[in-house]
């Protein structure tokens, strides 16, 4: 995933702060009912330290899980799932299935 379709991904999330509810689809299958309540932040890391894996991300809140996920790569904690480059959706939708933004690849 190049860098602007990624800074799309997170500003699609952004846009949504503190707004209605996104349908968020996982590459493992997970379905999920999220809110953006978070906005995009900077990683404190640098590149050069050993779990690096980019420098902005944003968590997503959990309001309700709508279809699980085939495995546990996809982690939700204390009902939050962080987008990195390390955790990319799918697939963001609206819930009148308008779609905000999808992965190309």
């Amino acid at each position: 995933m190049n860098e602007q379709e990624y800074t799309k991904l997170l500003c699609v999330i952004d846009d949504y702060l503190g707004g209605e509810p996104l349908i968020i689809k996982w590459a493992n299958g997970l379905s999920t009912k999220c809110v953006s309540d978070f906005g995009i932040n900077e990683s404190s890391m640098e590149p050069e330290d050993e779990d690096y894996i980019g420098e902005f991300y944003t968590v997503v809140k959990v309001i309700e899980t709508l279809q699980p996920g085939s495995d546990d790569s996809i982690s939700i904690y204390n009902d939050y799932i962080e987008v990195s480059l390390k955790n990319i959706p799918r697939k963001i939708a609206l819930e009148d299935g308008t779609v905000l933004w999808e992965r190309k690849a």
